[in-house]
């Protein structure tokens, strides 16, 4: 991993953003890196856009906030339309779900499709996952974190009810990270 790394990852609410970045930076902290993390609704809870920001650095994190993103994360169209200009450009990478993001045809960032919708209902039984599928995803593909350390968090973070399925989940995400990049 580089000293510093900006993550985004975003979509509508009740699509488990807030979690995934949480997860992501509970992890991070685990493996001995400086996070700092926020996250942002839109005007409802439930539907409306929502963010999740995580600075991960090997160094101590100048400034709080994603400024602009090395990674992007986007489970919904309307939040990739918001925050693909939050991305470094031409630099960045962005991971999308096929199944609800159409990326911009002229975006100058890496876009890598990953079909999490589908593999949540095929694994799981249910979209409910998607977005620790999309995590462990992403987090292989580019190294953010271990799977193990992830998975640890997922034990000691994730509500009770959903434990098994996330994990379970991620296992899928990271099968399918190994094949992105």
């Amino acid at each position: 991993m580089s000293k510093t790394r900006q993550v985004l990852l975003c979509g509508l609410g009740g699509q488990g953003v807030v979690l995934a970045g949480r997860l992501l930076g509970t992890a991070a902290f685990r493996e001995g890196l400086e996070v700092s993390g926020t996250s942002s609704y839109g005007a409802a809870a439930r539907g409306g856009e929502c963010r999740s920001e995580v600075v991960l650095s090997e160094e101590p994190i100048g400034f709080p906030f994603v400024t602009q993103a090395d990674v992007l994360v986007s489970l919904s169209q309307s939040a990739y339309n918001r925050y693909i200009t939050w991305t470094k450009s031409p630099d960045g990478i962005v991971f999308y779900d096929p199944a609800d993001v159409h990326p911009a045809a002229d975006a100058p960032q890496r876009h890598i499709p990953v079909p999490v919708s589908e593999t949540a209902e095929r694994v799981l039984g249910t979209k409910l996952g998607a977005n620790i599928v999309m995590l462990g995803a992403v987090a292989r593909a580019v190294g953010l974190v271990t799977a193990e350390s992830l998975a640890v968090a997922i034990s000691e973070r994730s509500p009770g009810r959903f434990r098994q399925q996330n994990l379970r989940a991620l296992d899928a995400g990271v099968e399918l990270g190994s094949a992105l990049l």
